[in-house]
């Protein structure tokens, strides 16, 4: 994603403008492996600041079945 929209980007500025490229929901994993293509120190990836966005209302997330968690934006 070098040189991509994200590029510039950090924070949940970034967290948002990956899950709203993905269109569809991705696991923590997936967001992470996105993340650290653009900033590999972001600490806006882990599960804990990911809650925190949840809980503000920056971001939508629930766990599945199988103890994963998935995140994403409203359109």
């Amino acid at each position: 994603m070098r040189g991509s929209k994200h590029e510039g980007k950090v924070g949940p500025e970034l967290i948002k403008s990956i899950l709203a490229e993905a269109g569809h929901p991705i696991t923590t994993k997936e967001l992470q492996e996105e993340v650290h293509k653009v900033e590999s120190r972001c600490l806006f990836s882990s599960v804990v600041a990911l809650n925190l966005m949840r809980i503000r209302g920056t971001i939508k997330g629930r766990r599945t079945e199988d103890r994963k968690c998935l995140w994403w934006i409203d359109k």
